[in-house]
């Protein structure tokens, strides 16, 4: 939402428990950060994985969420 100023950290896991994306201080709502489903140069086939994001808001206060990304090629 708009009161999204920052992605601390967002960390994205196969079902194995593999980080195949880890990255920091993301911008909200930009499509050039994120993962892309590509780990380690290689595309992912169609799976579910596991999130966790650390959000900070306007107010200063941070929360984490997490959830799941479904892959579809």
């Amino acid at each position: 939402g708009e009161d999204v100023v920052n992605i601390r950290r967002f960390r994205i896991f196969d079902r194995w428990g593999n980080a195949v994306f880890d990255d920091t201080n993301l911008e909200p709502n930009d499509v050039r950060s994120g993962w892309d489903g590509v780990y380690r140069g290689v595309e992912m086939n169609s799976a579910v994985f596991i999130y966790f994001a650390e959000i900070e808001f306007l107010d200063g206060v941070s929360e984490i969420i997490k959830g799941e990304i479904v892959l579809v090629r």
